[in-house]
């Protein structure tokens, strides 16, 4: 994917404990409090992929590419157009972090 391909707009959010009023919490969402919109490359993977991923975690659906940023973890969300996606995991490929690939579940 090149920089070209980074067109999509998307956020990213952070789970945070909110107080349910009973003495529990409950989880919430909020965008992260760093510039929480970024553009990003997006594919949805195809059953090959999503196969070969098995081998790592097993419901993989989509593959964003960002800038690198070292404020995103696996836990956190993307929305893209609507649409919440779990992060599982997050690769800088080649180590110099310039980009970062997330492979995430559709929720």
């Amino acid at each position: 994917m090149t920089v070209g391909d980074m067109r999509y707009r998307i956020t990213l959010q952070e789970s945070v404990m909110t107080p349910d009023g009973g003495g529990g919490f409950s989880q919430a969402w909020q965008d992260i409090s760093e510039t929480p919109e970024v553009y990003a490359a997006v594919e949805q993977l195809s059953v090959a992929e999503i196969f070969r991923y098995r081998q790592i975690m097993s419901r993989v659906t989509h593959r964003f590419v960002i800038r690198y940023r070292a404020d995103v973890t696996a836990g956190m969300r993307i929305v893209h157009d609507g649409v919440s996606h779990d992060i599982a995991a997050i690769v800088d490929r080649d180590g110099m972090k310039r980009k970062l690939e997330i492979l995430a579940v559709k929720v």
